[in-house]
């Protein structure tokens, strides 16, 4: 799992690699700079003078450089001189630059596969939507904006799920996000401040049972782990040493009834209470095997 730290801002050159060959990410010169930012306000004028027309000549230079691409492109490939992405290059719309934000745990060697610039050497071919879905099948991304910046320029905003809990497996711990996503492994000592779930099933359930939680904070401000039991039923560990056995449905109605109950609920506090709530009419309460036999 990656160090947590400050969101990434990059920005890097985005060499044209040969065609038909993988561009890798040791090609690239990586330059942490100030990335392009779209939110970003205009720096204010000295005057109120009018730039309209000029702007207007920018616009149809642009159209006409464009048309131009396209038709050129178009006999271009006919006759099998020039591809679209070599002309529209020549014309100043290749992919010189990629800038990349909102990224913490995903890298950027990641991030630069994903976006594949192997097939899309220039803004014409660039594909967003496919690129789109190749980021959000990274682990961590959970959505991504992609901006075309003119001439030569991507801009990339990317928004990272965030990790709910631990789920802990018989083969290693995975953070997970709150649909039960997993986001990469972890290790099973690790300190970090989030709940931790086990058992087959736990994951994709987890943020329904902790809602739950949330409603009993002598419960969860307790709770060492959730165990989900053949993906049918949860049981809860507690601080020192306490169970509660929650039945396959009705978590929340089982918990309301035991919260009802003063002096039952008063025992969730004592180390080695076993409480078994399956049954739909009673609480079972179990004491620790040491105190049944001092009181004997």
């Amino acid at each position: 799992m990656p160090e947590v730290g400050t969101v990434s801002d990059h920005t890097w050159p985005a060499h044209r690699a040969p065609r038909r060959s993988p561009v890798s990410p040791e090609t690239i010169a990586f330059d942490f700079g100030h990335a392009y930012d779209p939110g970003r306000r205009a720096e204010p004028s000295g005057s109120h003078r009018s730039f309209q027309p000029r702007r207007h000549g920018r616009v149809l230079t642009g159209l006409t450089v464009v048309i131009s691409s396209a038709v050129g492109a178009y006999f271009a490939d006919r006759n099998g001189l020039l591809d679209r992405d070599q002309l529209t290059t020549l014309f100043g719309f290749g992919i010189e630059q990629v800038s990349l934000t909102g990224h913490r745990f995903t890298s950027d060697t990641e991030l630069f596969n994903a976006l594949d610039l192997s097939t899309a050497h220039s803004l014409a071919s660039f594909d967003a939507s496919a690129t789109r879905l190749r980021f959000e099948r990274l682990p961590w991304v959970q959505s991504v904006e992609i901006s075309r910046v003119w001439p030569g320029q991507l801009a990339i905003r990317i928004k990272e799920r965030k990790p709910f809990a631990i789920w802990e497996r018989a083969d290693g711990s995975e953070l997970i996000d709150v649909t039960g996503r997993s986001l990469g492994p972890v290790k099973r000592d690790a300190v970090i401040d989030l709940p931790r779930v086990a058992g087959d099933g736990a994951s994709p359930q987890a943020a329904r049972l902790l809602a739950v939680l949330d409603q009993y904070p002598a419960i969860k401000s307790r709770l060492v782990r959730a165990t989900r039991l053949a993906d049918r039923r949860w049981t809860l560990e507690l601080t020192g040493g306490v169970r509660i056995h929650l039945p396959a449905d009705g978590e929340a109605t089982a918990l309301a009834r035991l919260a009802a109950e003063p002096r039952a609920f008063a025992l969730v506090a004592v180390p080695g209470q076993i409480f078994d709530l399956r049954s739909p009419t009673k609480i079972a309460v179990r004491a620790p095997a040491a105190s049944i036999g001092a009181g004997g």
